[in-house]
């Protein structure tokens, strides 16, 4: 029973929302820079390289704009 307990008191920790929001944040990360980033700047095929830049440049545009309006409603 010893077991069990540590193990559900760790699944407890990790279930925290100071844990789970950098995980959540490293994960979106990670997936975006392999997805995007990567294809952007590494392809060998103009048209994916293209692609990607195209979504990366729409992805920060919409960051960019989301900025503002976080910055806006702070400032009220």
């Amino acid at each position: 029973m010893l077991f069990a307990d540590a193990v559900r008191t760790d699944l407890a920790a990790l279930s925290s929302p100071g844990v789970v929001v950098p995980v959540v944040f490293l994960v979106v990360f990670v997936l975006f820079y392999l997805g995007v980033v990567l294809p952007a700047v590494w392809s060998r095929r103009s048209r994916r390289r293209h692609a990607a830049a195209q979504v990366l440049e729409l992805m920060l545009s919409q960051l960019l704009s989301l900025l503002r309006v976080l910055a806006g409603s702070l400032r009220r």
